[in-house]
């Protein structure tokens, strides 16, 4: 399934929670461009816009203007969360196992 470019605005933005407002004032994008892509459901940005979303989000020009899939999209968050995870020490990295375990245990007690 492809991922057009406001699905990969809005996955990034959550990832961030970010509002438009904070997107805007965050990466020097004025507001009324970010809320246009909603309004108007912007197809292209300008090249200028892409390289300030590239460089806030720090991904490539190509991220954003490829039609990559959602499959695309997971892979970049897992490998976050991998890295996230390997800057932790030992004992956090036990801490967030464990309190993985909870909660798909109580996740699995719930259905």
């Amino acid at each position: 399934m492809a991922v057009n470019f406001l699905e990969k605005l809005n996955f990034m933005m959550g990832k961030s929670g970010l509002t438009k407002y904070s997107l805007s004032k965050a990466s020097g994008i004025p507001y009324t461009t970010v809320d246009g892509w909603y309004k108007k459901k912007c197809e292209g940005p300008k090249l200028n816009t892409l390289r300030k979303l590239a460089k806030y989000f720090e991904t490539s020009i190509d991220f954003w203007v490829d039609d990559g899939s959602a499959e695309e999209l997971l892979d970049d968050e897992i490998h976050h969360l991998a890295e996230q995870y390997h800057q932790l020490s030992e004992e956090n990295r036990a801490i967030l196992r464990k309190t993985a375990e909870t909660l798909l245990e109580g996740q699995a007690a719930c259905r």
